[in-house]
C-alpha cells in the first residue's frame, strides 16, 4: 500500500476502534479470541468455532468494493503493463515472471482438472492467469471486481470476462481463485459463488496466504505482516474445511512446495509454507 492508503487505513481503524463487533464474519459466532494487536488500533481475532482468523475493525462489502475500485495497488498484480511489456510477457508465456502460473497449472492437473474442461477464474485481475490457463488448454471464464482491470483483460488478452458470477453461461468443472478469498470481508460470498458456479462433483481450488497457526509458529514476523487493510481474512486449514462442509463441499489443505501425489490421492499436506492451498470437491 502507498503512504496515503496506509494513512487512511490507520485513521479509519482509529475511528472504528471502539466498535466492539468481534463476531466471526463467516458464521456470526461471538466465540472469538484475540490473537494479536497491531498498530494500536487493529487486531487479529480467531473464531474458536470455525477456525477463521479475521481483522478487527471489520469493513462492509460496499467499503471493500470502493477500495478495490479506487485505491488498491499491489505492484504487478494490479498495475497493468504497457503494450511492449505485455508483448514480451506473452512471447515468453509469462515463464519465469512474477505471474508464472506453471505451478498452479501443475496443481490443477494433480487435482484431475484436465485440459478441455471449464474453469472460472474468480478474481482474475488483468488476465495474466486466465490467459495462461487458456493457453494450457482450458476453457476459461473470468471474473474481476475492478472494472478497469477487467476491461484490460478483455481487450488485451481476449479473456472471456463476466459482469457477475450469477449469470455464468454454464456450470464449470473447476472454481479457481488465486489470492482472492483473503480480500473478502465476508467469506460466505466466495462459497455462495462456488455453489452457483460449479457442477456437482466439480473441483474447488483456492490459493491464499497461509493463515494457519502452523505457519505463525514457524514464522511469526512474516505471518503478522500479511494481515491488515488488504487482507482482512487469514485462512486456516480448519477454516477451509469447516466452511467447505457448510456449503456441501469437502477437501484437503496444503502449503508450498506442493505435494502433487498427495493432491491426486486426496491426502492432506504439510502447512509450513507461506501459501495455503485448498483443493476440494462440490458434493451436491
Amino acid at each position: 500500500m502507498n503512504f496515503n492508503t496506509r494513512l487512511n487505513y490507520f485513521i479509519d481503524s482509529a475511528l472504528h476502534f471502539f466498535n466492539n463487533d468481534i463476531s466471526c464474519p463467516f458464521d456470526g459466532s461471538n466465540n472469538t479470541k484475540l490473537v494479536k494487536r497491531k498498530h494500536l488500533v487493529t487486531s487479529l481475532y480467531t473464531c474458536q468455532d470455525c477456525g477463521l482468523r479475521f481483522r478487527v475493525p471489520k469493513e462492509t462489502s460496499s467499503e471493500n468494493e470502493s477500495f478495490y475500485q479506487e485505491e488498491y495497488a499491489q505492484g504487478f498484480t494490479t498495475d497493468v503493463p504497457d503494450d511492449a511489456t505485455l508483448s514480451n510477457l506473452i512471447s515468453e508465456g509469462f515463464a519465469n515472471s512474477e505471474k508464472d502460473y506453471s505451478h498452479y497449472i501443475a496443481v490443477l492437473k494433480a487435482a484431475n482438472v484436465t485440459p478441455g474442461q471449464t474453469i472460472l477464474d474468480f478474481g482474475s485481475s488483468w488476465g495474466y492467469g486466465s490467459w495462461q490457463l487458456a493457453q494450457a488448454g482450458y476453457r476459461v471464464y473470468s471474473y474481476e471486481i475492478s472494472r478497469p482491470r477487467a476491461r484490460y483483460a478483455a481487450e488485451k488478452l481476449d479473456c472471456t470476462m463476466l459482469n457477475d458470477v450469477i449469470n455464468l453461461p454454464e456450470k464449470v468443472d473447476c472454481f479457481f481463485s488465486s489470492h482472492v478469498l483473503e480480500h473478502l470481508p465476508d467469506p460466505n460470498l466466495f462459497w455462495q459463488n462456488v455453489q452457483n458456479a460449479v457442477k456437482p462433483n466439480g473441483t474447488i481450488i483456492a490459493f491464499t496466504p497461509n493463515g494457519d497457526p502452523t505457519y505463525e509458529r514457524a514464522n511469526p514476523d512474516s505471518y503478522h505482516k500479511m494481515w491488515g487493510k488488504v487482507h482482512p481474512l487469514m485462512l486456516t486449514s480448519r477454516a477451509y474445511k469447516v466452511m467447505a462442509r457448510a456449503y456441501n463441499c469437502e477437501g484437503n489443505t496444503y502449503s508450498n512446495p506442493y505435494p502433487y501425489e498427495k493432491i491426486t490421492n486426496g491426502m492432506d499436506g504439510e502447512l509450513n509454507g507461506v501459501e495455503l492451498l485448498f483443493v476440494g470437491q462440490k458434493i451436491t
